[in-house]
């Protein structure tokens, strides 16, 4: 299934949004501000994940570096 992610980044915690092509939720979580624990958030959609997109920020931007190499396809945007 094709998905579409949205970080929500916070120094102390995440929120990763979950929506499918027609922009249904499929899910809402809070996790750690961690690769690691976003990696972890997003496993079970890794296969389907078209996009992923944070707002630009120091904390935004090093979770880019720390989650793009591993082939997450990140973007980072301009609020």
């Amino acid at each position: 299934m094709e998905v579409y992610v949205g970080l929500d980044v916070g120094l102390e915690e995440t929120s990763v949004c979950i929506v499918d092509r027609k922009g249904k939720n499929v899910r809402e979580a809070k996790v750690p501000t961690d690769p690691d624990a976003i990696r972890s958030a997003l496993a079970s959609f890794a296969e389907g994940v078209q996009r992923i997109g944070l707002e630009a920020s120091s904390i935004g931007l090093w979770l880019y570096r720390e989650l793009h190499p591993g082939g997450l396809p990140m973007i980072v945007v301009e609020a």
